[in-house]
Order: structure tokens, then sequence, then C-alpha cells
């Protein structure tokens, strides 16, 4: 547990995934708010309840439960929480209706695999991945969903909704202007680039993945801030925010170059490209990384780069030749 400022305690809670841990933050003014809650394991649960009890709190003395955006290691344990403590959660209505939707996320998964290239046994293990990550949160119930501009009112301060589209389709930064501190969820991290997941909508996955070209315009968002101190879903806080804004621009840049390098070589599927890109990647990061290929392919045809061309349910991809 770390403080970042008189009022905010970063609370380091264990995951089983790679990154190991994710950040919650415990703000220390009326009412007692708590920024995203980890997975619902024992092990993190026990965490917060020593963090909070060295702050001289209890899961009791939370009253309001703010979720950044809902993936697992960000909600997990808000239900466990709220239950205990009867505080109020607060989340994106986009991501709300993600969560509920879960199953059905799962099975557009499948398709958007099987359509960009992805063996049949590669999309098993990561559907069964998926599965068995389940035990890891608990749904929603009564939620109060925010929205982009909405204000977070404390006691001594006010922290104003962000809207950052990209890595989630209803993911929120939570921004204290005064003192220039942003809460960003996993929308800017420092080690590692946020990945643009496909999204599901009631109409299906966006097998295309604006995701990437929402993330890029989110970051352009951000720099329009005066922040001095990002507070992130994971690692270390950000001390300067233009060079991290920088460095995540630059990789997509490298990354749309590598991209067309790879195509300039004969037509390709995104799963074959992610397999270039990062072959060693298992089970649900085969997916993060034919989301990741698909952002930048849907920018390369939108540039009229590259084209795109189906065969038997399966999409290829290949250098856009000009005739001579």
């Amino acid at each position: 547990m770390k403080r970042n400022d008189q009022k905010i305690h970063r609370i380091e809670l264990p995951v089983p995934f790679a990154v190991e841990t994710s950040n919650a933050y415990l703000i220390d003014d009326e009412p007692i708010t708590l920024i995203d809650t980890g997975v619902k394991t024992d092990a993190s649960f026990q965490v917060l309840k020593d963090s909070l009890r060295r702050l001289g709190y209890g899961i009791e003395d939370i009253r309001r439960i703010l979720i950044t955006h809902g993936h697992l290691d960000h909600y997990g344990q808000a239900r466990r929480i709220s239950a205990q403590s009867g505080a109020e959660v607060y989340i994106h209505g986009v991501e709300y209706q993600r969560i509920q939707s879960i199953g059905q996320f799962r099975r557009q998964v499948t398709s958007v695999l099987m359509q960009n290239g992805a063996p049949r046994d590669s999309v098993d293990r990561t559907i069964h991945y998926m599965e068995s990550a389940d035990t890891l949160a608990e749904p929603l119930d009564e939620v109060h969903l925010i929205d982009d501009g909405d204000e977070i009112v404390f006691k001594s301060m006010v922290l104003r909704s962000i809207h950052c589209p990209g890595h989630s389709p209803g993911l929120l930064c939570f921004y204290l202007e005064g003192k220039g501190i942003l809460f960003s969820g996993d929308h800017l991290l420092k080690e590692i680039s946020p990945n643009p997941v496909i999204n599901p909508s009631q109409e299906g996955l966006d097998s295309r993945n604006s995701s990437l070209k929402h993330y890029l315009h989110s970051i352009r968002k951000i720099e329009d801030l005066e922040v001095s101190l990002v507070l992130p879903g994971h690692g270390e806080p950000i001390r300067d925010c233009k060079a991290a804004l920088e460095k995540i621009l630059r990789h997509h840049e490298q990354r749309l170059a590598k991209v067309l390098s790879i195509l300039s070589r004969g037509e390709k599927t995104a799963y074959d490209i992610s397999r270039i890109l990062f072959p060693n990647t298992e089970s649900f990061e085969v997916f993060l990384g034919v989301s990741e290929v698909l952002g930048h392919l849907s920018i390369l045809l939108e540039e009229g780069k590259i084209i795109s061309r189906s065969r038997n349910g399966i999409d290829y991809y290949s250098i856009h030749s000009t005739p001579a």
C-alpha cells in the first residue's frame, strides 16, 4: 500500500495474470471511496482488508465504489464489497452491459477468431480460459450509471469522469483537476501499452476492430489536460504524462509500419500476423493479439494501404497494389 496524496492510497491487489497485481485506490474523504476492486479471490480480499485496517478502516466503511471499466481485475469483487458495506457502485453504462453479456461475448469471440484464421484448438483453449476465469468476478446488481463529464463529489474535492473508449468501450478515467491527478484505469500504464480489445455489441463483435482508432482518439483527449500524476490500473504511478502519451503514439506508428512490412511478404490472416508479432502467446492472449492486429489492419484499410478478401469464411489481407 502506497500513499500518493494525503487523501489517496494505492492498494496493490494480487491477480492470477501475468501483470501479477492490479491497483485499487482508496480516497480518504467523505464519502470513503474505492476506485476499482481487483478480482474476486480470497487472497485479494484479504490484502484489501489488511490494507484498509492499516489506514484505520474496514470493508464496512467503504461508501462508494467507482469502476474504471468492466474487466475482471477491476470490478471482480465489487459485489462482495458492496454486500458487506452497502457501498454504491458507479460504472459507465456500456461497461455494465458488457459485464451482463459475458456469455454472448464468448460466443462472439469464437466467431471472430475463426473468421480471422485461428485454428480450432487455439479457439477452444481461449474459450476454456475465459470460462475458467468466470470465478474471478461476480455480476453487478444495482449500479449507478455515469458518463463523460459527470462530477463525483467529495467533501473536499471533485473528480470529473472522462470517457476514454479504446481498451474497453466504456472505460472511464477520473480527473482531479485542481491537483492534476488522473486515475487512468488501463487507459495509461507505465510499462505496458494497453491493448484495444474487440468489444461486443448487440450487433455482434466489431470484427474489423475500431477499438484502436477510438483508443488513439482518447489518448488525444488526455493530451488536452493538465496532468502532473497518473495513477494507473496496474504498476507504478506515471509522473511524466506527456512522455507516456508520446510513447504510446510512437508505439502504434511503429506497429502499423511492422504490419505493413509483414504484408509486403504476401497475403496473411490477422491470426498469421499475430503469431509473427506475438509468437509466444497462449489461450486468451491469442485473442488479445488478434484484437490488436485487427485494430491496426482497420486503420490501414481505412487509409487505403491494404485490401481484404474473404475465402471460405476466412478474411485475408494484402498490400493494396496500385496499377502501373
